[in-house]
């Protein structure tokens, strides 16, 4: 007989590996720490989580739900496409600086999922999407005129974590070294134009 499912330990579990990655890395977390905080033994957690890996990719996709809906309560419908593409990426900078372990969780530490169905790749990629269909209306208003929006897309993301990384590591010029918008200012001038606003 199969046990009865705990969903408010789930829940729980998921509270506290993430405030566990509001202050350390990934690989300073493990399941005995979380299930001591829980109240409960490993093997009460292994249940529901056979592994490591398999806490964190659950927690993988609540981070980008989160990102996702954050970023779109930042974006003003009745704006150019352009300037919501600047609130995105403004946004999306914001999230990473203000929670960095959570989004080299999402960023760096656990590899792509190749084998994810529509609705999953839909979920997986929800920020690019929305990024891409951004920049498609960007081209219908004449605004910019990208070659492929999806390798826009993924340099863009790419060089947004290139900046939060050698930010938060002090890899800047030390001049960038209290504020990072700046830099994230400067990277949207250069790839959007002049599209006005500010780091959240």
């Amino acid at each position: 007989m199969s046990k009865p499912a705990n969903p408010d330990l789930v829940r729980r579990v998921l509270e506290i590996a993430l405030e566990e990655l509001g202050s350390k890395p990934p690989e300073k977390i493990n399941m005995r720490l979380i299930a001591q905080r829980a109240g409960v033994s490993p093997t009460a957690i292994y249940y529901y989580f056979p592994s490591k890996e398999a806490l964190f990719e659950r927690i993988k996709f609540e981070a980008m739900d989160e990102l996702e809906a954050r970023v779109a309560a930042a974006q003003d419908p009745g704006a150019k496409a352009r300037e919501r593409l600047a609130a995105l990426i403004r946004e999306f900078a914001a999230w990473c600086l203000e929670r960095p372990h959570l989004a080299s969780l999402l960023m760096d530490e656990l590899p792509a999922r190749t084998d994810l169905d529509e609705e999953g790749m839909g979920r997986y990629y929800a920020l690019s999407f929305r990024a891409r269909d951004l920049l498609a209306e960007a081209v219908a208003e004449g605004s910019l005129a990208p070659r492929n929006l999806l390798l826009e897309v993924s340099l863009a993301q790419a060089a947004i974590w290139g900046i939060v990384t050698l930010f938060l590591n002090k890899r800047v010029h030390p001049d960038y070294w209290d504020s990072a918008e700046p830099l994230v200012d400067r990277f949207i001038e250069l790839c959007l134009g002049d599209a006005k606003g500010a780091i959240a």
